[in-house]
This record gives C-alpha cells, sequence and structure tokens, in this order.
C-alpha cells in the first residue's frame, strides 16, 4: 500500500496466481474481494492485493474480516507517502 493524496480515489490491483486456481476461481474471488472493498474507507492511495489458495473457499464474511483485519495492519506501517508541493 502506498498513500497517494493526489488522487481521487484507491487504485486497487489483484494479484492472484494459478496456484489460487483456475480463470474461474480467479474471476470469483477477484469479484468478492472487489466488492468487500467497495464497501471500506480505503485512503486514496496504489493498492496490490494478493491471496493464498485457501481464500477461494473462505466465506464471503471471513473473507470480509480478513480483508478488514489486512487493511488495519497496513495502515499502521504505512511507510511511503507521495506528497506534491
Amino acid at each position: 500500500m502506498i498513500i497517494d493524496e493526489t488522487l481521487a480515489q484507491p487504485a486497487i490491483a489483484y494479484a492472484l496466481g494459478r496456484q489460487v486456481g483456475g480463470a474461474v476461481e480467479r474471476n470469483l474471488l477477484r469479484r468478492r474481494l472487489r466488492e468487500i472493498l467497495r464497501t471500506k474507507p480505503i485512503m486514496p492511495g496504489w493498492y496490490l492485493i494478493g491471496a493464498y489458495s485457501g481464500a477461494k473457499k473462505l466465506k464471503f464474511t471471513d473473507l470480509g474480516q480478513n480483508v478488514d483485519n489486512l487493511l488495519a495492519k497496513g495502515a499502521q506501517k504505512v511507510s511511503i507517502t507521495i506528497k506534491t508541493s
């Protein structure tokens, strides 16, 4: 996560490799993650979201809880802030 206050909204990318599953499973997980993140108050910045192979088996609420935990950890460890003059 790189916080960039010059952005109007967060820019989120997803890195889901083949270990997660086939294309259908990766796309389903990507859609689930996108829906979870859509409802979260996220600071403008650059985010890269990855997942392990067990993530596709999680219930939607459990996946959302994991995302909440990761966002909280990331917010505590933000080390790079881009500011333009």
